[in-house]
């Protein structure tokens, strides 16, 4: 090494803060224990991530998962770079000391074999932000070189709200170190490129020496601050001769290459092939994030020392059906009938305001289903995939109980910014918002959470509620109108709205409705509760009647049992309520042109009528004018 690579490698050493007396002791990073950890969860975090800190320039965000493995002078030249002998190796095996450290002393053992090869995995992003900011403040670089359980993402469209999503990295390195080296368009030619190292290790001392350190360290160029040494990262030519040793150097193009140092999948026992480990991220790539590589926002390829692969839609042949069901997601058709047919919906969701009080406009998020054909990869087959506008899959909702006999279908929910093609509505942007906050930190459902508590008012949980009972009655009724006769209750079509693109019931004239219906269920652990709205349109009216009825839908689409009322509640006069054999009747004069009711059913009746998937049961009104002239429902 010549004197001026020994003054650029003498510029980076290890740093770790150390704790005075009665400093809380970390036993290890506890956001390993926060999500799932097996490889594919990690290429949903990464690819997550990098998705979201996208440039707005229109240029696709590309990622790279770069495998690489060292052994002789490579391995020996990769530790020198890292400081193995400097500071970090004394740091790992003084944690290998300690009551939490079995795993440490393992990975010093493997390092240290002079025959052990060592593994790397780069993940090296484009045209996204890269580690912007300083050390103090709210910043891309703080927010993942410093912070724990901390997010610094504020676009309501982010797929990540937690700060968890990166703590993989981490998890998924045996010595629990991760390298960055981003780039940096416009900061100026000197100081485009900063580097900078980070592990994560319980507290510990080192051999001798009677301080306690607090676990987290990096490698960089440490510097005195008002408030004491602080680490900083490393810029300029330096940055480019590390980066090159530690096989981290990226082109001169936005973004942040993340080195995984002696990558393993924490949820394996034995350490597999590259080449398996490479499809399996291909897979993982496409199954989670096809709707953002479809629409042209995100481009990968997974490289091995032999080989390189392409993450598209056309590569996991489990997956194109539902590509299928989204390209024809706008189809005016609403029933499916031969294989390989897509038809739709929008499904009706009803926002509660937020918690400041801002109004929120209703809207909807487009169902759309493709029949399955003989020749279908069935891995999913009868599942929905759920996504926004982030382009990634939230989650493949099982809807098996909807399928019969040959109706096995694939369907897609469009939500947010992702339901329309050209310019999303303030309601789709609305809906994004909502369902980001909906979304748990492993971001794999749309539920109540504590987000949606602090950001919304209260009527969240039944707009989650309805959203999902409406998909599952548009499901049915997207299969059971192809089959043979109409076994679906007409009046399941009450549940989507009957102005715009929704579906009215088959006996009424879409040009001419007579009446417009809302309505809701849900299970409260003892029986079911229900409401509804009911609106007589005509300007005048000789009164009007309605049948309300609480009736299972059996997997075939077709009715069963029904589940009696015991009573409604209704506060507006000029109505008389009567009771026949579980069904109520409600009869309104003619100056009553709207109502409200809520009610609650039966509590003894069958376990499998009240309790278990809501989809099973069907709240329906039959509601009709007083008039020998129409007799429309």
């Amino acid at each position: 090494m010549d004197q001026e690579q020994i003054q650029i490698n003498e510029a980076a050493e290890w740093f770790f803060f150390s704790g005075g007396p009665g400093a809380p002791r970390y036993g290890d990073d506890p956001t390993k224990h926060a999500v799932d950890h097996d490889s594919e969860a990690f290429v949903r975090e990464v690819l997550q991530n990098a998705n979201d800190q996208g440039l707005s320039n229109g240029d696709p965000v590309e990622v790279t998962f770069r495998f690489v493995t060292l052994t002789g002078d490579e391995k020996e030249e990769f530790l020198d770079g890292l400081g193995w002998d400097d500071g970090l190796g004394e740091r790992m095996r003084a944690v290998a000391d300690t009551h939490n450290g079995h795993r440490y002393e393992r990975v010093v053992e493997r390092v240290e074999d002079t025959d052990a090869e060592l593994r790397l995995l780069v993940v090296e992003d484009r045209n996204t932000t890269g580690l912007t900011g300083s050390w103090d403040g709210d910043s891309n670089y703080a927010a993942l070189v410093r912070d724990e359980l901390y997010s610094s993402k504020q676009d309501d469209t982010a797929g990540g709200s937690y700060g968890l999503g990166k703590s993989v990295l981490w998890t998924f390195s045996g010595a629990s170190t991760v390298v960055f080296n981003s780039y940096l368009t416009g900061e100026g030619e000197n100081d485009s490129s900063r580097l900078i190292a980070r592990s994560k290790f319980p507290t510990h001392q080192l051999r001798g020496d009677n301080t306690t350190y607090q676990g987290a360290g990096w490698l960089c160029q440490p510097v005195e601050t008002d408030d004491g040494p602080r680490p900083e990262s490393i810029s300029g030519e330096r940055a480019s001769w590390l980066a090159e040793r530690l096989h981290v150097e990226r082109p001169a193009v936005s973004g942040t290459s993340a080195m995984v140092v002696e990558f393993q999948d924490p949820t394996r026992d034995e350490r597999p092939d590259i080449e398996d480990l490479a499809q399996e991220f291909v897979d993982a790539s496409v199954k989670y994030f096809w709707p953002a590589i479809y629409r042209g926002d995100l481009e990968i390829t997974v490289e091995t020392p032999d080989e390189k692969l392409t993450a598209d839609v056309e590569s996991v042949p489990a997956i194109r059906p539902f590509v299928e069901a989204y390209e024809q997601r706008t189809t005016d058709a609403q029933t499916l009938v031969d294989p390989r047919d897509v038809a739709g919906l929008d499904i009706p969701i009803n926002l509660p305001p937020r918690a400041d009080g801002t109004e929120t406009p209703n809207g909807s998020v487009r169902l759309s289903a493709r029949l399955a054909s003989p020749a279908d990869d069935d891995a999913y087959l009868n599942n929905v995939a759920l996504f926004r506008g982030a382009g990634m899959v939230v989650k493949y909702y099982d809807q098996s109980r909807v399928a019969y006999g040959d109706r096995n279908f694939f369907g897609v929910i469009a939500a947010g910014e992702a339901r329309s093609e050209g310019v999303p509505s303030d309601s789709d942007r609305e809906i994004d918002r909502f369902l980001r906050f909906a979304e748990p930190p492993e971001h794999d459902e749309w539920e109540s959470t504590e987000n949606l508590r602090e950001q919304y008012q209260r009527g969240f949980r039944m707009a989650l509620d309805d959203m999902f009972g409406t998909l599952r009655d548009g499901l049915r009724h997207l299969i059971s109108k192809g089959s043979s006769g109409d076994s679906l209750s007409d009046n399941v079509l009450n549940r989507f709205p009957i102005h715009g693109s929704g579906s009215p019931r088959s006996t009424m004239s879409p040009a001419d409705p007579v009446f417009e219906i809302d309505s809701s269920s849900r299970f409260d652990g003892d029986a079911w509760e229900i409401s509804g709205r009911i609106k007589a349109l005509p300007e005048e009216l000789d009164g009007w009647s309605a049948d309300i009825s609480l009736t299972g839908v059996g997997e075939d689409g077709s009715r069963y049992d029904d589940i009696p009322i015991d009573y409604v509640e209704i506060e507006q006069s000029g109505v008389t309520v009567s009771y026949d054999d579980g069904c109520v009747h409600l009869v309104a004069d003619e100056d009553v042109n709207e109502l409200s009711f809520l009610g609650r059913s039966h509590s003894d009746e069958p376990a499998d009528l009240v309790h278990g998937d809501v989809g099973a049961t069907q709240l329906e009104i039959l509601a009709e004018l007083q008039t020998p002239e129409e007799d429309q429902a």
